[in-house]
């Protein structure tokens, strides 16, 4: 994965779909981190949902890489990170 992204996974963040939407929701989220091997339907709502809060959306090559960079043992479809 990237450096940059590597360094961005740093920050405190929220991990899941549930979770960044929540976040989002609740104006907590500064950028979002989408894996590109996410289902069509779960790609189209955070994508969405970042353009109408103008949140920076960075998409990372896939899930099981994703969920390996921060940390947890299973895939991991999209990271918000905390403001």
């Amino acid at each position: 994965m990237e450096q940059k992204i590597k360094k961005l996974l740093e920050n405190q963040k929220v991990i899941g779909i549930r979770q960044v939407v929540r976040g989002i929701s609740d104006k907590q989220i500064r950028c979002v981190l989408l894996a590109t091997n996410t289902d069509e339907d779960i790609k189209r709502e955070i994508v969405n949902l970042c353009k109408t809060n103008n949140i920076p959306l960075i998409f990372t090559p896939s899930k099981e890489e994703l969920g390996k960079e921060v940390g947890i043992d299973v895939s991991c479809a999209t990271v918000g990170l905390l403001k």
